[in-house]
């Protein structure tokens, strides 16, 4: 089936002005870079970079686009919140239109340089003021590449630079350490959305 170009890109641009009542202002850069890209140069190739990143984008558990809601003033908008699961909607459809691959879930996974971390180990008081251990991260950042890290590597490993939001990646760091807390060990948390990822899907698109 063909795509209307225009509406698509139309669509990402509003979508992200939504996602910025959300603070998701990195995400918001995404869609309206992609929509650009769409709009300056409408190939098919164009079209499937932005399906493989609506997948990318609306996958995961706890977290992602999916399970948030547009608020205004420390409120659900139910105006702005309707806008935006309309535009879920047919971002859903577009996706769905084309069978998902294998290959295309996991180029969709780590599309543009996405990364995904997990905190796996944190140090152990052995005395009163002693420590054993570190802060250890696992790593993935291609189908079936993963590498441990500790903490003062873990924002080379995902391609944090000072170029990038400070409070995003402390965001992610904060949901990182809750996860372990919580005992999650094996769900991963996205750099830079922050989205939790459980394993089993990192793992069955790798």
């Amino acid at each position: 089936m063909e795509t209307d170009t225009e509406v698509l890109a139309a669509d990402m641009m509003r979508f992200a002005s939504l996602l910025r009542h959300m603070d998701l202002s990195v995400v918001a850069l995404k869609y309206e870079s992609l929509a650009r890209a769409l709009q300056s140069e409408p190939s098919e190739e164009s079209v499937e970079e932005v399906r493989l990143w609506l997948r990318s984008s609306m996958k995961g558990g706890s977290g992602s686009l999916s399970d948030r809601y547009v608020q205004k003033d420390g409120a659900v908008d139910e105006v702005l919140n309707a806008e935006y699961e309309e535009l879920l909607q047919k971002f859903t459809d577009f996706v769905n239109a084309e069978p998902e691959s294998k290959e295309s879930a996991a180029a969709a996974m780590f599309a543009n340089g996405s990364a995904y971390f997990r905190l796996i180990e944190t140090p152990i008081r052995k005395r009163w003021f002693s420590l054993e251990g570190t802060f250890t991260y696992e790593v993935a950042t291609a189908p079936g590449v993963t590498q441990l890290v500790t903490l003062d590597q873990l924002g080379q490993a995902v391609g944090y630079g000072p170029q990038d939001s400070r409070k995003d990646w402390q965001e992610c760091q904060m949901v990182a350490d809750r996860l372990f807390r919580e005992g999650r060990r094996d769900d991963w948390v996205h750099y830079s959305s922050s989205y939790v990822v459980p394993d089993e899907t990192l793992r069955k698109d790798c």
